[in-house]
């Protein structure tokens, strides 16, 4: 999903990079349809990844006891191993250390600036916050479904 963001719709992951390495890449501001395009993949995207979150919870507990913390804890770990798998495979790995092509923004496949491994670390403790933000929500979606089903 990164590299085909990176690729196709930059505009809608230039964030996730330094500063330096936005304004070197200078990416154009994308056409409306671009930017609807950027908009659908990204929806379906997280659509996707959401949906399984609340299917690793219905298949984990259904026709258990349910405890809304157990839920919690599952979903939290899911979250904060994505989110140390995004720290240390794709941003230190595929763009500080290899800097590869499909996890670059264009025209920075060689600058420097993609070796900035504390600012990814950053970007991992504040998505440890959104992570637990995001574990807490798909909790309480997935327990009064899993209460429904009871």
């Amino acid at each position: 999903m990164v590299s085909i963001s990176v690729r196709a719709f930059p505009f809608t992951i230039e964030h996730d990079y330094p500063k330096d390495v936005r304004k070197a890449a200078n990416i154009s501001i994308p056409s409306k349809k671009h930017r609807m395009q950027g908009l659908a993949f990204a929806t379906v995207g997280f659509i996707f990844l959401f949906g399984l979150l609340i299917a690793f919870a219905i298949s984990a507990y259904k026709g258990q006891e349910l405890y809304f913390w157990k839920i919690f804890i599952h979903l939290w770990i899911i979250c904060i191993i994505w989110n140390i798998i995004d720290l240390v495979i794709v941003d230190w790995l595929f763009i500080c250390l290899l800097s590869l092509k499909y996890f670059v923004l264009p025209k920075t496949e060689n600058y420097e600036g993609n070796k900035n491994y504390k600012f990814h670390f950053i970007g991992f403790l504040k998505g440890f916050i959104t992570m637990t933000i995001v574990a807490s929500i798909f909790t309480v979606i997935s327990f009064f479904i899993l209460r429904i089903w009871k």
